[in-house]
């Protein structure tokens, strides 16, 4: 069971109150508060028909790979109840009612509907990944809040959330915050090679060292997951590991935000 399905009962209450305040939501990472707050608040019965609640997201992979796994829980088709709205990408229908949308494209819909009259609820996930246009949203829709759309409820959720301020700018808001939980965290470190000449050894090189030592260990069965900072980096990366003995016996996959969705999905897939 997920952490954050045990502020269910409070989530509710507190959006069916008579006067319900602005909700901020401080859960870690894995709590599952990204797939299941949107669900209990269209759950709730709060947001009325013909109006939809919109998940910012800060990358449109988070926010693709959000609304999949939402339909999947819903047993919907992608696009029906559950949809997404990015960059070059609209897979929602009239009947959708949960959008996971980008703070550009949300922006862009502030631009040509001011008022969002079609938008019940905005969540605003990821929040301590802080950029111009997200902040743009949030401070949009809370003028809304106060003039025009006293109706519209707001929502900010991050793993790392510094409540005070928000309070202050939200008041009047209401604070919850779960637990989650932790696994065993094993940290290791590796030197490089001694440099050749005056050049030390590149990062790719160094990672598809330490891909190679994991994978005869017992530790090393499943996958592996490798962060670089960009996607030349990524892409290098791959090109060392398949350099390595006995790389075709493995599925080597990037994902990154420039890749086409197509590119994208097999490193997410289950059993990938």
């Amino acid at each position: 069971m997920l952490p954050i399905l045990d502020l269910q009962p409070q989530l509710t209450h507190a959006l069916r109150a008579p006067k319900p305040p602005n909700l901020l939501l401080k859960a870690p990472t894995g709590s599952g508060k990204s797939t299941q707050v949107p669900q209990m608040v269209l759950d709730a019965g709060v947001v009325p028909e013909g109006q939809r609640i919109v998940v910012m997201q800060p990358r449109r992979i988070a926010a693709r790979m959000l609304a999949a796994r939402v339909a999947a829980e819903r047993r919907v088709p992608l696009g029906k109840e559950v949809g997404y709205q990015v960059r070059f990408e609209n897979v929602t229908s009239r009947q959708t009612r949960i959008v996971f949308a980008t703070a550009g494209v949300l922006l862009r819909q502030l631009i040509s509907d001011p008022e969002l009259r079609q938008v019940g609820c905005l969540i605003i996930d990821e929040f301590h990944e802080r950029h111009l246009d997200g902040d743009l949203c949030l401070a949009w829709a809370r003028q809304l809040q106060k003039t025009t759309r006293p109706d519209l409820r707001l929502i900010v959720m991050s793993a790392t959330l510094t409540p005070e301020p928000l309070e202050d700018f939200l008041f009047p808001s209401h604070l919850l915050e779960s637990e989650g939980r932790s696994f065993p965290v094993e940290i290791r470190y590796q030197n490089p090679k001694p440099p050749q000449g005056h050049l030390p050894e590149p990062v790719w090189d160094q990672a598809a060292r330490a891909c190679q030592a994991l994978a005869h260990e017992p530790a090393g069965r499943g996958n592996l997951l490798v962060f670089m900072p960009g996607a030349y980096e990524i892409q290098t990366t791959l090109a060392a590991l398949h350099q390595c003995p006995r790389s075709e016996t493995h599925l080597l996959v990037p994902v990154h935000g420039e890749l086409p969705p197509e590119q994208q999905d097999p490193a997410l897939a289950p059993g990938a």
